[in-house]
């Protein structure tokens, strides 16, 4: 360690409080520390390091989202039930951390890193975020509920984003739906790119940008202006996939504002399977994802990073099917892939 400190023009103590995760230091000595172990080839005494950093028992549950959204959506509240009951059962507590600006991410990166929690479950990250760049840096134990690519050195569990919608897409193109619009999420969530590329994927090279607007925010209101939106311009639609659920009921509200039959008129899709979709008017279609399970696995992951377990970086994919409900009409004929369209799923 001694060796370490002189090549990184920083002190013993130093070295050994960021090996420890004691104390926060600034990137650029923690760069220069890093840098320093790889130069000396320094192996951490992990049997000593574990008598001076005791376990907190306790995991960061940390949402990159508004705190209005964090309750308002059944889906993020359900992954956190799921870790939650993994982690407990483990002797470990969950920390659910919302950050919702800028200067509270650098706040949260500091904590998760700070030695304050044993690792980090990080929900609905954006693809520069410094929190999961602060995290790989101080080499913090983490899993994400994204697949981004970008994060391809980071653990992941997600639903199938791009599977689910296309296959619901290509469901609505044979029941001989043929102008397809869609409502994206917001521009720095990777599912909203993701389910992006999905509905492209269906459609092949016929995409109209016409056909197309990004919602600002994963809810209702915003659903609504975008749909607002895509009637303003007069390009005719006789579908329209939405990103979540949430901005399909301000679709479904927007178009009965402007006089428009769902689904003789168009027909609305979402995704999620929120709650409440079967009890929208009309019943909501939909791509149901188990976002319980999701944090199960979530939770299952982390505590094994923070075990110190070998394992291979994991990237999980999880399936997810297709709900059909009224708000699309009638049920094309069930795939191979989807043999149970018409099934509601079950209840927990």
């Amino acid at each position: 360690m001694v060796d370490v400190a002189r090549a990184a023009g920083t002190s013993h103590a130093t070295v050994s409080r960021y090996l420890n995760k004691t104390t926060v230091v600034t990137p650029a000595t923690a760069a220069a520390i890093e840098h320093a172990i790889g130069l000396v080839g320094y192996t951490p005494n992990q049997t000593a390091r574990s008598l001076v950093r005791r376990s907190t028992r306790s995991i960061a549950f940390v949402v990159r989202e508004d705190t209005s959204r964090f309750f308002a959506d059944p889906n993020l509240s359900e992954m956190a039930v799921g870790a939650n009951r993994e982690l407990s059962a483990s002797g470990f507590q969950m920390v659910v951390l919302i950050v919702d600006d800028d200067e509270s991410a650098l706040r949260i990166g500091q904590l998760v890193t700070g030695g304050w929690v044993d690792g980090a479950i990080l929900v609905a990250m954006r693809p520069d975020d410094p929190i999961v760049d602060a995290a790989l840096l101080h080499r913090t134990a983490i899993v994400t509920a994204s697949s981004s690519s970008l994060h391809a050195d980071v653990p992941s569990v997600d639903t199938d984003n791009v599977g689910g919608t296309r296959r619901i897409t290509e469901l609505l193109l044979a029941g001989g739906r043929r102008r397809i619009a869609e409502i994206r999420g917001p521009g720095h969530a990777t599912a909203a790119a993701l389910r992006h590329d999905g509905y492209a994927q269906a459609l092949g090279g016929s995409l109209d940008s016409r056909l197309i607007v990004t919602a600002e925010e994963w809810t209702s209101r915003a659903g609504r202006a975008a749909a607002d939106t895509l009637l303003e311009r007069g390009a005719a639609f006789d579908a329209l996939v939405c990103a979540s659920d949430l901005l399909a009921l301000g679709a479904l509200e927007s178009l009965d504002g402007r006089g428009l039959r769902v689904p003789e008129d168009v027909a609305v899709v979402g995704f999620d399977d929120a709650p409440w979709a079967a009890g929208a008017r009309p019943a909501l279609t939909t791509v149901h994802q188990d976002a319980r399970e999701t944090g199960r696995l979530l939770a299952v992951e982390i505590l094994a990073r923070v075990a110190g377990l070998d394992r291979p970086e994991a990237h999980v994919i999880l399936p997810n099917r297709i709900v059909w409900r009224d708000s699309a009409g009638p049920a094309p004929e069930a795939r191979s892939e989807d043999p149970a369209i018409p099934e509601e799923p079950p209840i927990p």
